[in-house]
C-alpha cells in the first residue's frame, strides 16, 4: 500500500493520542456535532449489499463512531458492531440515548486509558482509546468496515497510518465502504474563515488510490450532495475498497 499522500506516522507513536482528540472533545463539550446524524445513514442502507454481498456478515468495524445510530442499526441486523471512539462523552451518549445498559472494562492496546464499553448481549462494542493504536490484537480481524467521514476527519499526517490499520485488520476479500468529501478552496470563499473546513478535509479519487492500491481495489460506487453551513454544495463520494 502506498503512503505518498502525506508524510506518514507510525500508528500509536503519539502515546495515548490525547493531543489528537483534544479538539474533538471540545467540540462535543460545546455541542458542535453537526456531523452527527440522528437517523441511520441512507447511503449505508443503500450500499449495504455491496458491503455485505452474500448476506453473511458477522462483524463490522466502525472507526471513530461517535454516537452513530448506524451501530444500533447494524446490531439489529444481527451483525456485531465494533466501534472505536476517542471521546468518552460520545460513547456515554450513545448508550444513554439508545437505552442500552453498558458493561465497561479496561483493555490493552489502545493506550493507558483504553476501555471497552459493550452492550449486555455483546452485539455492540465501542473501544474507547487511540484509534491509531488499534490492531488485530484488540478485536481480531473483520470482513467489513464502514468509514463514514473518519478518513476526512483525521489530521493529514495521520492518514497513511490510519489507512494501514484498516487494511491490516481487514480479511482477504474484506470490504471497506468509505464516505469522503470533495471540495475546493475556491468553493469555500463564500464562508467566513472561522466556519470553513477542514475538518472535514477534501479527498479525491487519486488520493484514495494512492492510499489503498495496490493492496486493494478502489471503486467509486456512488455520490451525494451536502450543503455545508447551509451555503456551499459539497460532493460526497462513496468508495468500495476490497482487499485482494
Amino acid at each position: 500500500m502506498a503512503s505518498t499522500l502525506v508524510p506518514g506516522v507510525t500508528p500509536g507513536q503519539d502515546g495515548d493520542g490525547a493531543d489528537r482528540v483534544k479538539m474533538w472533545e471540545t467540540r462535543w463539550e460545546q455541542g458542535e456535532t453537526a456531523f452527527h446524524k440522528s437517523n441511520v445513514h441512507k447511503m449505508l442502507e443503500k450500499l449495504m449489499p455491496k458491503l455485505n454481498p452474500d448476506g453473511n456478515l458477522k462483524k463490522i468495524l466502525v472507526p471513530l463512531c461517535g454516537k452513530s445510530v448506524d451501530m444500533k442499526w447494524l446490531a439489529d441486523q444481527g451483525i456485531v458492531a465494533i466501534g472505536i471512539e476517542g471521546v468518552p462523552q460520545a460513547i456515554q451518549e450513545f448508550f444513554t440515548e439508545n437505552s442500552l445498559e453498558r458493561v465497561e472494562s479496561n483493555v490493552s492496546g489502545l493506550g493507558p486509558s483504553g476501555k471497552l464499553h459493550q452492550s449486555r448481549d455483546s452485539m455492540i462494542k465501542i473501544y474507547g482509546g487511540d484509534m491509531l493504536q488499534f490492531s488485530t490484537t484488540v478485536e481480531g480481524t473483520f470482513d467489513a468496515i464502514w468509514d463514514r467521514g473518519s478518513l476526512v476527519a483525521l489530521d493529514r499526517e495521520d492518514v497513511p497510518g490510519y489507512a494501514k490499520i484498516l487494511t491490516d485488520v481487514l480479511n482477504k476479500g474484506g470490504r471497506i465502504l468509505v464516505e469522503v468529501m470533495e471540495y475546493t478552496n475556491q468553493s469555500l470563499s463564500v464562508l467566513e474563515e472561522s466556519a470553513r473546513p477542514p475538518p472535514p478535509h477534501a479527498m479525491f479519487e487519486p488520493q484514495m488510490r494512492d492510499l489503498f492500491e495496490p493492496q486493494c481495489t478502489v471503486e467509486k460506487v456512488d455520490h451525494d450532495c451536502l450543503k455545508f453551513a447551509g451555503r456551499v454544495d459539497f460532493n460526497l463520494a462513496y468508495y468500495l475498497i476490497v482487499k485482494k
